[in-house]
Parts: C-alpha cells; sequence; structure tokens
C-alpha cells in the first residue's frame, strides 16, 4: 500500500504504541520491497509524512533496455505519489539511504524546503544541511509568487482543433476519451515554470484502467521527472503490471520548446512495446 490516510496512521501508532519516527521506520523495510529495480537490483524505498497527516511510500523504478536518466527515483517517487493525492507539504522523510545529490536538488523545489526533515542512518537533517548553497527556483523565477512544487497549478491550455477532431475520431471509446480529459487535467495541473510548457500523460490499461501524470521540473533541468514517468508511478501505485499497457495519450504544445513525444515512444517501445501513443497538441487559451 503505498498511502495511509491520517487515521489509518493513528491507528497504526495506537496499535503498535509507537510515535512518528518509529512507525515511519518500521515501515521502510516493506516499503523497499515494493521496488521494481531490475537494472541495478538494489531496492530503495522512502517514507514520508504529509502536513495533512497521510503517510506515503515512494520507490525507485528502472526500466530494462533504457537509458538510466529514465529511473524514478524513491524521493521522487514518494513526491509524485503525494502529488497525485492533493497533499500540499511534506513534513519528514524517512529513507533507507542517504538521498542522492539528484533528489536533493528535486526537493528544492518545494514550497516547503526549509522545513523537510530528511532522516536515515540514525540522523536527522534539513534540506540545507544536506545540499548548501543550492540552486533555487528563486534563482530562476523572476516573480516569488510562483506557486511551486504541491502547490496547485492552473496552465491554460486547451486542445488545438487538430487535436478536437482526432478526439471526434475516436467518439464513444469511452476509456480513450477518458484518457485524452486526465491528460489534459494533467497538463494543466502540470509544475513546469522554467520552460512554461506544460504537458500531460495518460495510460489507458487493456481492461480499460486509465493512470495519468504531469511534467514535473526541476530549476536544475535534469532532475525533472517526464509525464510517462509521474503516470507510470501512478500506475505502479495501483499495483498496474507494465504489460497491461494498452495506450498512451500524451497532450503537450503543439509549438513547446520542451516535448516529450520522441523520447516517450522510445521509451514505450521498451516498457510496453505493444502499446499505441497518440498525441494531442494543445495551445494556450487566449486571454480573457
Amino acid at each position: 500500500k503505498f498511502r495511509l490516510a491520517p487515521e489509518e496512521v493513528a491507528a497504526l501508532q495506537s496499535k503498535h504504541g509507537v510515535g512518528e519516527d518509529e512507525l515511519l521506520s518500521r515501515l521502510l523495510g516493506p516499503a523497499a520491497e515494493l521496488a521494481r529495480p531490475p537494472i541495478s537490483s538494489f531496492h530503495v524505498g522512502a517514507v514520508g509524512l504529509g502536513s495533512s497527516g497521510a503517510l506515503y511510500v515512494g520507490v525507485n523504478l528502472e526500466f530494462a533496455r533504457l537509458p538510466l536518466y529514465n529511473s524514478v527515483h524513491a524521493e521522487q517517487f514518494l513526491l509524485v505519489n503525494a502529488l497525485h493525492h492533493g497533499e500540499r507539504e511534506i513534513r519528514q522523510l524517512v529513507v533507507s539511504a542517504a538521498p542522492c545529490g539528484h533528489c536533493r536538488q528535486f526537493y528544492s523545489e518545494l514550497a516547503c524546503a526549509e522545513s523537510v526533515r530528511f532522516s536515515f542512518q540514525g540522523g536527522n537533517y534539513s534540506l540545507g544541511q544536506l545540499l548548501p548553497m543550492r540552486f533555487k527556483p528563486a534563482d530562476l523565477l523572476p516573480d516569488p509568487a510562483t506557486p511551486l512544487l504541491l502547490q496547485p497549478q492552473d496552465n491554460r491550455v486547451q486542445l488545438t482543433a487538430t487535436a478536437r477532431k482526432l478526439l471526434k475520431a475516436r467518439a464513444g471509446d469511452a476509456a480513450f476519451e477518458r484518457a485524452a480529459a486526465e491528460a489534459l487535467a494533467a497538463a494543466v495541473g502540470s509544475y513546469s515554470p522554467y520552460s512554461r510548457c506544460p504537458s500531460g500523460l495518460a495510460i489507458v490499461t487493456q481492461a480499460g484502467g486509465v493512470y495519468s501524470g504531469g511534467y514535473v521540473e526541476s530549476a536544475a533541468y535534469n532532475p525533472s521527472l517526464p509525464p510517462l514517468q509521474t503516470a507510470i508511478v501512478a500506475a505502479v501505485i495501483d499495483g498496474m503490471p507494465y504489460t497491461a499497457v494498452d495506450e498512451v495519450v500524451l497532450v503537450e504544445l503543439a509549438d513547446g520548446q520542451v516535448q516529450h513525444a520522441r523520447t516517450t515512444r522510445v521509451a514505450l517501445k521498451k516498457i510496453a512495446p505493444h502499446a499505441r501513443l497518440t498525441v494531442l497538441p494543445a495551445e494556450w487559451a487566449a486571454s480573457s
């Protein structure tokens, strides 16, 4: 289970007579068993608490026969998990190994970056201790009021006429229509303050299930997570095997400087070679 509601967390604490720190530590081992690392066979788990009191689990994902940069780190998985559930802050994070520099930089995108606490190897650390003098969103964003990661986003994009024709051609395909709607919603809610190229992606399974996710950027660029990976996180949370992927629907700007169609197609050939990729071009909505 990748998320526990606040009342479930409280019940476990009461049942075992432990505090938050001890509970998170006890769940770390079972969490790591959920990882999917076919390349390294190195299972990493992360367990965190949100300001809502809910508990989130993260694990590392690797994809065989693809470059390592396609991987999702456990700490990233946890943040995307929290994002999928509408969590606004992460208060505490317990990890099975010291977070790599990649993840330390990724957590710099949080509005709560200064207060989040990392626990590992018996110690507790702030992000400032783990990554002093770090490159921050404020170094690139001119407006200090720009919403950061886990805060509500509102990218006012819409499908182009070309995309609407593609939708019309598949009218009556309920799973595809739902996927298109979720991919667009994911693009609207994606975190892309640096490139201004929002995008969203939805996975359709052979059973008609739909899992979606939006692009998540980092000020350092390379730690950014493409929408395919954030949608895969949603699918893994529900236990979906990659072989169940039937179609992928991607919504991205037709003229965006950052696009994911080509890299998504390459990744799918290895992750789910029989999956169909449909790209729905988007555009900025006219200002009212």
